[in-house]
């Protein structure tokens, strides 16, 4: 369901643990711990057996993911999801997910996209992100066992409720990325401020993905 999608990922410390639920262990790579900021376009929204609901199935999100273990299974962790459409935002809080209401402009054009996001009554300069990229070469899989394939083929998120972890499967095709020639002009979007000057980039240009109701974990 989304379009135009762009993942903008930096290194993390492994002692960032603290960061998340007690219950949830930081996921690695070689060691190193990532996060991620993911900017799209949502389309074709809709519940599973309704047909899709014009004030509903269209808007634009970036959230911030980490990348975590519960009981041995891999998954995310958002530390934020901000959307430019209050009914969402409104209706994704009650199930426990960190939404966020921002301003947002998405623009494309000869395959450059720009993207920008401010985060809403925060009153400070948190909550913004800005960029131009467009996709290069052509999309390609994944390599299973390669650092783009653990970062990506990702099939259930986590959040807290309470004193409970809770669960969301997701279910998409293995994805295809292309290389990207990005500029970031503002990402304050993250935990830590701004990102390292060269992230690691993939960009998709569309995913159907299907997304189940949150589950004890």
């Amino acid at each position: 369901m989304g379009t135009f999608t762009i993942f903008a990922l930096e290194r993390v410390r492994t002692t960032d643990q603290a960061l998340l639920p007690s219950e949830l262990e930081l996921d690695t790579f070689g060691g190193d711990a990532w996060i991620s900021a993911l900017p799209f376009r949502v389309t074709h929204q809709r519940f599973r057996g309704f047909p899709e609901l014009p004030l509903m199935n269209t808007f634009l999100e970036i959230n911030v993911r980490t990348y975590v273990k519960y009981k041995d299974l891999q998954g995310v962790y958002f530390f934020s999801l901000d959307a430019n459409h209050p009914l969402t935002v409104l209706g994704a809080k009650t199930l426990a997910l960190p939404y966020k209401h921002a301003s947002m402009a998405m623009e494309e054009k000869n395959k450059v996209v720009d993207f920008k996001s401010n985060r809403l009554f925060t009153g400070n300069h948190l909550g913004k992100f800005a960029a131009i990229y467009k996709p290069v070469g052509e999309p390609c899989s994944t390599v299973q066992g390669s650092l783009d394939h653990w970062l990506l083929e990702r099939y259930c998120l986590f959040t807290k409720w309470g004193n409970q972890i809770l669960r969301g499967d997701i279910h998409h095709d293995k994805w295809r990325v292309n290389k990207v020639d990005a500029k970031i002009v503002e990402n304050t979007v993250g935990p830590f401020g701004s990102p390292p000057e060269s992230p690691l980039l993939h960009y998709a240009l569309s995913k159907m993905t299907f997304v189940w109701p949150l589950k004890k974990g």
